[in-house]
């Protein structure tokens, strides 16, 4: 399984330091990744972990769609980045799995649209690579189901 990340986050906290674990994990399940960010500093420190490939650095959800390979699926870290999810599920028909901040139910149509299309929502963002793989797993199979039936 091939997956991209996309992580529009401008500063490396700990939610940076909890994705950069994540990245690690998959990397120890044989994971072929592919990552979008926008911190140089969360670059360089996913560039030194084997197998995982960090194109350049993005500052927008345009930019990062225009940038993603082909894929088997894509999990987008957070909101600035919910877009370029859905670019790529309606325009390539790559699934996206997006990561929620608990924040108030989506109030406009772009929003709604995220929501709607995303093939997996998680609550929160943790280190278990074996954990993410199911979902990316179940997600990607459930998308090429849905697809065919449309």
């Amino acid at each position: 399984m091939h997956i991209g990340h996309i992580n529009l986050a401008r500063s490396c906290n700990g939610a940076g330091d909890n994705f950069v674990r994540l990245v690690e994990s998959l990397q120890q399940l044989g994971v072929s990744q592919y990552v979008l960010v926008r911190s140089v500093d969360l670059a360089k420190r996913l560039e030194i972990i084997a197998n995982v490939t960090v194109g350049p650095v993005v500052s927008s959800a345009v930019t990062a769609y225009c940038l993603m390979p082909a894929l088997d699926i894509v999990h987008v870290h957070e909101p600035a980045a919910a877009r370029a999810g859905l670019l790529l599920a309606l325009t390539r028909s790559v699934p996206f799995v997006l990561t929620h901040q608990h924040q108030a139910q989506p109030n406009n149509r772009i929003e709604q649209a995220i929501y709607k299309r995303a093939s997996a929502i998680i609550d929160d963002c943790d280190a278990d690579g074996a954990r993410y793989l199911r979902i990316y797993r179940h997600a990607a199979a459930s998308w090429r189901t849905s697809s065919v039936m449309l």
